[in-house]
C-alpha cells in the first residue's frame, strides 16, 4: 500500500472507498433504500452520510466507519483489508 502522509488525503480516500462500496446504491438487507433510511439504520445523521459522499472528503471518525460496517455486517478488520487492497490497485 502506498503510504499517504496527508491525513486529509487519507480521509478522502477512505470516504471514496465507502461511497463506492456502500453508497452506490444504498442497500439494507440487499434491497435498495434511501439515504435517510440508510443513515437511520446506521444511527447516523443524513448529513454525516452526505459529508462522506462530498468530493472533498470528510474527517471521518472510526465510530462512523464502525456504524456503517455494523449495518453492512462487516468487521473493521475486513473493511480495512478491503480498503488496503483497493489502495494497492490505485
Amino acid at each position: 500500500m502506498t503510504y499517504i502522509e496527508d491525513k486529509n488525503e487519507l480521509n478522502k480516500k477512505i470516504c471514496e472507498f465507502i461511497k463506492a462500496r456502500f453508497f452506490s446504491p444504498y442497500k439494507l438487507n440487499g434491497e435498495e433504500t434511501s439515504l435517510n433510511k440508510y443513515a437511520k439504520a446506521c444511527n447516523l445523521s443524513s448529513s454525516t452520510i452526505s459529508k462522506i459522499k462530498d468530493a472533498e472528503g470528510y474527517n471521518i471518525p472510526i465510530s462512523t466507519i464502525y456504524a456503517i460496517c455494523n449495518v453492512e455486517n462487516l468487521s473493521l478488520n475486513l473493511f480495512f483489508e478491503e480498503f488496503e487492497n483497493q489502495m494497492k490497485k490505485s
